[in-house]
């Protein structure tokens, strides 16, 4: 008895450790290997691009001009939140022509943290309590609705 004890404890435990392993996520687009090196400035159009590294993640709002390719790489332990390890943003800026004119790289280090404001924005209106909603109905209702013309009448064959 005394010797299956710690193979019982063992057993039990070992699932529970299991469940506490590291994951790791990879998100994002995912170049082949030396496919944005052949990426070159001023002679590829956007058919080209789209054919070497495959569309992109994102086409910027108010500039269709400007792609975004994305790729982030996070961890994560047990229930804690994400870690991000990694992320990497290729911007590709084509001219009016469709020509690539620009390339830029950002990693996790060119990114900034945005807080959130936490002002309300004020609606038109009234606010009611519950009496309010519920007694504002009373009274609002009417009978069933009577039809003046009911429609020419519905012959059932000959």
């Amino acid at each position: 008895m005394r010797r299956t004890v710690p193979f019982v404890l063992v057993g039990a435990l070992m699932p529970m450790l299991a469940a506490c392993e590291t994951i790791v996520d990879q998100r994002g687009f995912a170049a082949t290997p030396g496919s944005v090196e052949k990426l070159e400035v001023g002679s590829q159009s956007r058919e080209d691009v789209i054919r070497l590294i495959g569309s992109p993640s994102t086409v910027a709002t108010f500039n269709p001009n400007t792609w975004y390719y994305i790729s982030q790489k996070q961890e994560t332990w047990a229930f804690m939140q994400p870690v991000m390890l990694e992320q990497n943003v290729l911007q590709l800026t084509f001219n009016e022509s469709g020509r690539l004119q620009a390339m830029k790289k950002y990693d996790l280090s060119n990114g900034k943290d945005i807080e959130m404001v936490s002002r309300i924005t004020p609606t038109a209106g009234k606010e009611l309590t519950v009496l309010e909603q519920i007694m504002g109905n009373v009274g609002r209702f009417s009978g069933p609705r009577q039809e003046t013309n009911p429609g020419a009448p519905t012959g059932g064959g000959i």
